[in-house]
């Protein structure tokens, strides 16, 4: 009997390690339906663009809990990689209303609302909640004032724009939004000095070379506005034109035209030249002009940007009856 005594003991003994260590590592079906689990799986599959798994594991986290403001933001996220605005918004506002003193949901939101014009009252009125939760951010401050410049609201917008830049003047977006509403207002040379300011912060900022061109077109510096224009075009020449709204300021191409066909007129063989007004043709929307002059830039061996000759291109074809 003593051998079967102590085969007892030991199985005992056996069923304690057994218990602590289920308690201390928990089994994997345990660990998968852990929220946390859950959400980084969530993150990882969005990463992936695996949406519809991500949206599985969030849901799941909300079936059992409800009030995650994590789960909220993700399915927001998922929603917005959908181009499902509505829903994105749907879901950071359910997120903001279980946590309302978060300025980053705020943000978010407002940053969704922006994206219609016909709720830009909305955004403002969220960015300034926003701004009441945390004063001193510059985020916040430039898309209140992008909101602002939107509505052509002229004053408010540089008084936001300045006060980002008095935190912190290193900031290529307040200082280039700046310049474009000082361009907006026709105080020109306001205009030129912010926006060189945010191209030494930021060569390659697109919006600061677009405004810097025509401020100083209309400043009547003529050669250093098409040599800004010719910057935009190498940085984005998909996206350099739908800047300035090409209808709205379509009349004050015309003096470049002037000048350039003069020039050209007077070297019509000089490559540079054609190259110069197909520049100037294509910022005031004339792709067929702007067209034929890059061909006869091409053959007399100019190097033209081959993304520019496609945009052109199609754009020609876009417009063709």
């Amino acid at each position: 009997m003593q051998p079967n005594g102590a085969a007892e003991s030991w199985r005992r003994i056996a069923t304690c390690f057994l218990a602590a260590a289920t308690l201390l590592c928990p089994s994997p079906l345990i660990v998968a339906q852990d929220p946390s689990t859950r959400l980084e799986a969530a993150r990882a599959a969005i990463a992936s663009s695996r949406l519809d798994k991500a949206l599985r594991e969030i849901q799941k986290v909300l079936e059992s809990d409800p009030a995650n403001v994590e789960a909220w933001k993700l399915k927001g996220e998922v929603a917005l990689r959908q181009a499902d605005l509505d829903g994105a918004l749907t879901c950071l506002t359910e997120a903001s209303r279980l946590q309302p003193d978060n300025p980053e949901l705020l943000v978010s939101i407002g940053d969704l609302l922006a994206r219609r014009n016909d709720r830009l009252d909305e955004a403002l009125a969220v960015f300034e909640r926003a701004l009441k939760l945390d004063p001193g951010s510059p985020r916040i401050l430039i898309s209140k004032g992008s909101i602002h410049e939107r509505r052509e609201q002229w004053d408010e917008a540089a008084e936001a724009f300045r006060a980002a830049l008095l935190l912190d003047p290193n900031l290529v977006r307040a200082r280039s939004s700046l310049g474009a509403v000082f361009f907006k207002i026709g105080r020109y040379e306001d205009a030129s000095r912010e926006l060189r300011k945010a191209i030494e912060l930021s060569p390659h900022d697109l919006r600061s070379h677009v405004f810097l061109g025509l401020a100083q077109n209309h400043l009547g510096n003529f050669g250093t506005a098409v040599e800004e224009l010719k910057e935009a075009l190498l940085i984005d020449p998909h996206s350099a034109n739908q800047l300035i709204g090409v209808r709205e300021q379509q009349a004050q191409f015309l003096r470049l035209i002037d000048l350039f066909v003069k020039a050209y007129e007077e070297s019509p063989r000089e490559a540079g030249r054609s190259y110069d007004l197909a520049v100037v043709y294509f910022f005031a929307g004339d792709y067929d002009s702007a067209w034929k002059l890059l061909i006869r830039a091409e053959q007399l061996r100019y190097p033209i940007p081959i993304e520019l000759k496609e945009v052109v291109w199609s754009k020609r074809r876009l417009r063709a009856p």
